[in-house]
């Protein structure tokens, strides 16, 4: 019982998160919101048995990126400026695309069949078989994933360091 208040609690904070994200105005608004959905997504991560992706969840995606993000924001001049004006139909266009994308990513989950392997030896998140598996099958994705975080931190810098016109 306990255990369903919690995830629940999580899928709560991630969903609300992403909506704080997505619907806020202000752009230092919207970087928290994101942040408080990656942090309902680690709790999940946890409650899912995977404390290893969790704690990497948190330190590079919030404690690296969202961190990285608001301060660059913070050197822009996005502090300054007000937001611009939304119009109604990008909205439409916008939550259209989004239900579509949705409808589409529930008939392919339908459509696919999940087994359950039987339980290993050692759990599949021991840090051993995770560095094993990126390393062997996962080479690519682990160099893609290192050039992501690199061009993030090189954005971040870039915003910035932009040169600002003088009052």
């Amino acid at each position: 019982m306990i255990e369903q208040i919690v995830i629940g609690a999580f899928v709560v904070l991630a969903l609300a998160g992403a909506l704080m994200a997505a619907l806020s105005k202000h752009i230092l608004y919207n970087i928290i919101g994101l942040g408080l959905s990656l942090f309902g997504l680690a709790g999940l991560f946890l409650q899912l048995g995977s404390p290893f992706v969790a704690a990497m969840q948190l330190l590079i995606y919030i404690g690296g990126i969202v961190v990285a993000i608001v301060f660059a924001m913070m050197m822009s001049m996005a502090m300054t400026t007000d937001p611009p004006a939304r119009h109604p139909l990008k909205t439409v266009f916008a939550a259209g695309g989004s239900v579509l994308l949705l409808v589409g990513l529930v008939v392919l989950l339908r459509q696919t069949s999940f087994t359950i392997l039987p339980p290993a030896a050692e759990p599949a998140w021991a840090v051993s078989r995770i560095g094993q598996a990126l390393l062997d099958h996962y080479n690519l994705v682990f160099e893609t994933l290192s050039v992501i975080l690199l061009l993030a931190i090189i954005g971040a810098i870039l915003i910035a360091r932009r040169d600002r016109p003088a009052p």
